[in-house]
């Protein structure tokens, strides 16, 4: 048996022991003495069979445990165990899983120049009004509840770094501090701009590790003056030791998608910030989208439209501590558009796990339902990623993570019960799973298009140069 299929069976077995589900229960106050619906019943129910829990009435629920787990139960019996020591035993579980999933994660990357590559975002979705005081909307629509769901998520290994729930106002920008927290020497960092700050991005350089990530359009850029003025006493003049850099004349002589590199540049007004800066022109055909793209998103907010912001859609200007020798000027575009595979993360939550489907139910059934959507997707991404791995090793081929996640997902109905009966069980199933995964979970080649793998081939130089790499 492979290594790693070894270890991903050992701790679904430690995960779903229902020793230790019910030593949880206890502890956590949802079993406080016998009852019809137990700690076993109850997780599967709101991971396997919950796709459509905030969407159905109580007494098809009940239907559903009778048919599927010879349970039988009350309407009002099963709105009472959804309760405040019930969202507490998911919580629990939910964490839990977290622990267990970097365990299984675990991901050795002695040929890459990066430890991990992590990417985050934010996915946000409307919830019943009934909500607001625990869920305050998004704004511009505060008369409507809404939840974000921030993920940080390691994109050789497959694993959820972090995972939180804030209200749907919470802004981008107050996660930087838990990113920053997470980041380790050896990390390479890519987000998009909501996490956008001079301040994050130098910390990560202090720690030795790397960021990659597209400029703001209001940042200012300064490169030092090779002719500075001199005061009498020898010391610079302070107004002369930077030359501002206007990012529009530069470009004006280049071809469409020519790009350039402008080595030791400084950011932001205090120039603590040092960096490479990449740009590229881009085709008329990109820049259309791109404005197009910026009309329709200023026309949804309070976002006032200006001149350089309509110019700033002609071009894709990076900025980062990568150096040269690792990343040349062309590669860098290439590297950043991994951040994407956690767009697809996101779509797999909503298209495949129904997350977001959410109607005017209590609430502590919908943080059950939230919970169990997560630890379903935590396994899921174990299982597809451990997949991955084990497929590529064996057979060079690639995997579609989207098509692979299905594929896990229509084993739910088997999950709820094997998945509870010990090693044996799960064994057989996960061998069944990969094989699903290898005749239909393979990804589709597309002329011209570079695969994650194929990106990062990028990085195959020797760890003992990493310690020196940092500029």
């Amino acid at each position: 048996m492979h290594k790693r299929l070894k270890i991903l069976i050992n701790n679904i077995k430690e995960i779903f022991s229902i020793e230790f589900l019910e030593k949880l229960s206890r502890k956590t106050g949802f079993v406080k003495r016998k009852s019809k619906i137990d700690a076993q019943t109850f997780l599967s129910l709101n991971t396997f069979s919950s796709y459509d829990m905030c969407d159905k009435s109580l007494s098809t629920l009940c239907g559903r445990l009778a048919a599927q787990y010879n349970t039988s139960i009350s309407p009002q019996a099963l709105n009472e165990r959804f309760n405040k020591s019930s969202v507490i035993f998911m919580q629990e579980v939910f964490k839990d899983m977290i622990i267990k999933q970097n365990k299984i994660l675990c991901h050795e990357n002695n040929n890459l120049n990066f430890n991990r590559i992590l990417v985050n975002d934010a996915t946000s979705y409307q919830l019943p009004q009934k909500f607001y005081n625990e869920f305050k909307g998004c704004r511009g629509s505060n008369s409507k509840a809404a939840i974000k769901i921030q993920l940080q998520y390691d994109l050789l290994s497959g694993k959820f770094i972090c995972c939180d729930t804030y209200n749907g106002t919470e802004s981008d920008a107050n996660y930087v501090e838990v990113m920053n927290n997470h980041t380790k020497a050896g990390d390479l960092r890519l987000s998009d701009l909501g996490y956008y700050n001079t301040d994050y991005f130098k910390n990560i350089h202090e720690k030795k590790a790397f960021f990659i990530s597209k400029l703001k359009s209001t940042s200012s850029v300064y490169k030092k003056n090779p002719f500075p003025k001199f005061k009498k006493n020898g010391s610079i003049i302070k107004s002369t030791e930077y030359i501002k850099i206007d990012i529009f004349e530069i470009i004006k002589p280049l071809a469409d998608g020519e790009t350039i590199e402008i080595k030791d540049i400084y950011i932001g007004s205090k120039k603590e910030l040092k960096s490479r800066l990449i740009i590229t022109k881009l085709s008329e055909e990109n820049k259309q989208k791109r404005k197009n793209k910026h009309l329709k998103d200023v026309r949804n907010s309070s976002v006032k439209i200006s001149d350089r912001s309509l110019a700033w859609t002609g071009v894709n200007v990076y900025i980062t501590n990568v150096p040269e020798k690792v990343l040349d000027t062309e590669q860098i575009h290439d590297v950043y558009s991994l951040r994407w595979q956690i767009e697809i993360m996101f779509k797999i939550w909503k298209s495949i796990f129904n997350i977001n489907t959410v109607k005017n139910v209590k609430i502590e059934r919908f943080k059950c339902f939230l919970y169990g959507r997560l630890i379903a997707l935590l396994l899921s991404s174990s299982i597809v990623f451990t997949s991955r791995d084990i497929i590529y090793e064996e057979s060079s081929k690639e995997i579609s993570e989207i098509k692979s996640f299905y594929q896990v997902h229509e084993f739910f109905t088997v999950f709820k019960t094997e998945i509870f009966k010990g090693e044996v069980a799960i064994s057989t199933l996960m061998k069944k799973i990969i094989n699903a995964i290898y005749r239909l979970g393979i990804k589709s080649r597309k002329k011209g298009y570079k695969t994650v793998h194929k990106i990062l081939n990028y990085f195959q130089i020797s760890n003992d140069d990493l310690a020196n790499m940092v500029i």
